[in-house]
């Protein structure tokens, strides 16, 4: 049985999961332009207002993934439709911050980050706490992801996340 949509049809998953890409190839690149596709993609679906909030929370927040995960990010390329596992986990954080479930956003940040100890998942969790209030404050909720899907998502390896089926 296939789904209705895709993750990527809502809005506020489109708009974590671009500026994550974006975000992360643009420094692994040093390309201004993966830069400028993010803000082009956030200003056209939100305005320049909202997009310039988000653009610097986002940016915060990939600035402390890079710097706390002990290996490094794995995203799709720009375009891509569907979601890899660290997309996956990435959005279950912000989502899980976004509905106050502080221990569903450190298990997320665990399993996003590689094998961190200590304070540095809280630290990543909470860093994107900024960037999960300015999507609520552009009208941009997340789809709630409970700690069960998150556990499940972290038994598959890379490629396509499996919470594309069971996330809808």
């Amino acid at each position: 049985m296939s789904c209705p949509f895709k993750l990527l049809d809502r809005k506020p998953e489109r708009l974590v999961v671009t500026g994550l890409r974006c975000c992360v190839a643009g420094y692994n690149f040093g390309d201004i332009d993966c830069w400028e596709t993010a803000w082009r993609s956030y200003s056209m679906e939100l305005g320049t207002d909202d997009a310039r909030r988000l653009m610097g929370e986002l940016q915060y927040w990939v600035r402390m993934l890079r710097a706390e995960t002990a290996r490094p990010l794995n995203v799709f390329p720009h375009g891509c439709g569907h979601v890899c596992r660290d997309e996956c986990m990435a959005l279950s954080l912000i989502a899980a911050l976004q509905d106050n479930d502080l221990s569903t956003a450190i298990l997320a940040a665990r399993h996003l980050a590689g094998a961190i100890e200590g304070e540095a998942p809280i630290s990543l969790a909470t860093s994107g706490q900024g960037y999960a209030d300015a999507l609520m404050s552009a009208g941009q909720r997340l789809m709630s992801v409970p700690a069960s899907v998150v556990l499940s998502i972290a038994a598959f390896g890379s490629g396509p996340c499996p919470a594309e089926e069971t996330l809808h």
